[in-house]
């Protein structure tokens, strides 16, 4: 009771600190809202401009950054809450401050056309920062005083400074190194080079405007534009291994992890670019046009990506040299690989979803090559059968039950549609998709979505309700994302994930989930509707 009265008046000024900071955000962008109107290149002071346009930015990312690592570490958050508890109630100059710097913030917006702005934005700039300043520091200080700040951040260790001042620096650093990438810059031109060059090593003659960056073969021509110079993967690659480096953070060693592995998997992510790059062309040109645009041109970069982070997740987990001397329960160097419950419960579903962009690569119509996806799916379950005899499949009546719900309300809220009147699939196709949709996909979500990410993100069964709450709304948006139809997928995501949180066992909501699968086609069979699955 004691602790739940030292988390209220915490939360409660958290709530109204995100509330007004989003209106303020939302009057802001009203002020705003023709940004077509204001162009920094027209400003004298340019560098000055789009710093100041990136450090919102900033303070965004510094803030979603330092929240995250609260959510994942519950000391932290109940370091805050009781320094918050302990902290004066009233705050009024705190909140004057930071009154005084919206409105010296907003005053330039109100009072000045963005076409005018541009013209004056040299004294404009030093409300903007003046109010910006004033603002972050009176809402920081409102949520905390500046010595409980300071015992916060510092008295946690290192690591939070660390990652707080890491992710402000990001935006700032991506606007300064804009060199490279972009229309014409440096990354891009290298591109387009490398490509020229993968098909010079054939021995291929290409049509070329190198100051279009447009390159040709036997009619069929694409621009390498800043979207195609890899910058986007590289992004990814480091998003995903910082992800990595943040779950196995207690075997990882982070220094050869960082100096050897990263920059290895970044110069990979941009030699596949390259080569995603030339067999677009050499598709486009030899085989279909339509099939290199509309297929490979959309699917292969996620399907390189994929190929990348398997490979990093392989190296990790296979070599000695990237762990520390102390293991973690779930997943230990030593183990063997199929074995191993937390690659069990991860890399089926990366399958799944390499499946789903090689498809479109090889099929006009992705559906046709659902079968392929099938083998994906059975090769990786296959492949950690060891560790996924070990997991306990039980499951009850609550379980079967929740399932049959949950087939009823998908089939209450789909769309009114007729039997198609094109001629029904032929019957392997109908029994691969039943396969898939009824004993296959049910075993790979689950695993994924709640016995990995909520099973993550909830932590354990004595964790806070709020984290609990937080840990089924993750994992049950994600599994909605999904879906086409994301409003009922969060709703059976949710119901999976509770019956999950029952017993901590992927049994009974991978049951429910094959339940509810088997329902639907039933009635999609029946129907001859199989947009249903």
């Amino acid at each position: 009771m004691r602790q739940e009265l030292i988390l209220r008046p915490a939360s409660m000024r958290l709530a109204v600190f995100l509330l007004a900071a989003v209106a303020e955000a939302a009057a802001i962008r009203l002020l705003t809202y023709d940004a077509d109107q204001f162009f920094c290149g027209n400003v004298s002071a340019y560098t000055l401009c789009r710093g100041l346009r990136t450090l919102p930015l900033s303070v965004f990312f510094m803030c979603a950054a330092v929240v995250l690592m609260t959510v994942a570490r519950p000391r932290l958050w109940h370091s805050y809450a009781h320094l918050a508890a302990a902290a004066p109630s009233r705050r009024l100059v705190p909140a004057g401050l930071h009154l005084l710097g919206l409105v010296l913030v907003l005053v330039p917006l109100w009072r000045l056309p963005l076409a005018q702005l541009e013209a004056q934005f040299s004294q404009a700039a030093p409300l903007f920062l003046a109010g910006g300043a004033f603002a972050l520091l009176g809402a920081a200080l409102w949520l905390l005083p500046l010595r409980a700040w300071k015992q916060w951040l510092l008295g946690n260790g290192a690591f939070l400074p660390l990652v707080a001042a890491g992710f402000f620096l990001l935006p700032l650093v991506v606007e300064a190194t804009g060199w490279l990438w972009g229309e014409n810059r440096a990354l891009t031109r290298l591109t387009f080079q490398a490509v020229s060059g993968v098909f010079a090593l054939t021995g291929t003659e290409l049509f070329t405007l190198p100051g279009e960056r447009i390159i040709g073969l036997n009619g069929f021509s694409v621009r390498i534009a800043s979207g195609c110079s890899g910058a986007e993967g590289v992004a990814l690659v480091a998003v995903f291994m910082a992800l990595y480096a943040l779950l196995a953070r207690r075997t990882l060693r982070m220094r050869p992890y960082w100096a050897v592995l990263f920059p290895v998997a970044v110069c990979l992510s941009w030699i596949l670019n390259i080569l995603r790059i030339s067999a677009l062309i050499w598709l486009g040109a030899n085989v279909s046009p339509k099939l290199a645009v509309d297929g490979f041109h959309s699917y292969a970069g996620w399907l390189m990506f994929s190929l990348l982070a398997f490979a990093v997740l392989a190296i990790v987990h296979n070599m000695a040299f990237f762990h520390t001397g102390a293991a973690k329960t779930g997943s230990r160097p030593g183990l063997p690989l199929r074995a191993d419950p937390l690659f069990a419960r991860i890399v089926p579903f990366i399958l799944f979803m390499m499946s789903g962009t090689i498809t479109p690569l090889l099929w006009e119509n992705p559906a046709d090559g659902y079968p392929l996806r099938v083998a994906f799916m059975m090769v990786g379950l296959a492949l950690f059968w060891p560790a996924l005899r070990a997991i306990d499949w039980r499951a009850g009546p609550a379980d079967w039950l929740t399932g049959c719900a949950v087939a009823a309300m998908w089939l209450l809220l789909a769309p009114e549609t007729t039997a198609s009147a094109t001629q029904a699939p032929d019957p392997f196709w109908i029994l691969c998709r039943l396969l898939g949709t009824v004993l296959l996909v049910p075993v790979i979500e689950e695993l994924f979505f709640r016995a990995y990410v909520l099973e993550r993100a909830a932590g354990t069964s004595a964790a806070a309700p709020w984290r609990v709450l937080a840990g089924l709304a993750l994992s049950s948006l994600l599994f909605a994302a999904l879906h086409d139809r994301w409003l009922a997928g969060a709703a059976a995501g949710g119901a999976f994930g509770i019956l999950y949180l029952r017993t901590r066992r992927p049994g009974g909501a991978v049951q429910a989930h094959m339940l509810a699968n088997a329902i639907i086609a039933a009635v999609a069979i029946a129907t001859m509707n199989y947009d249903l699955i």
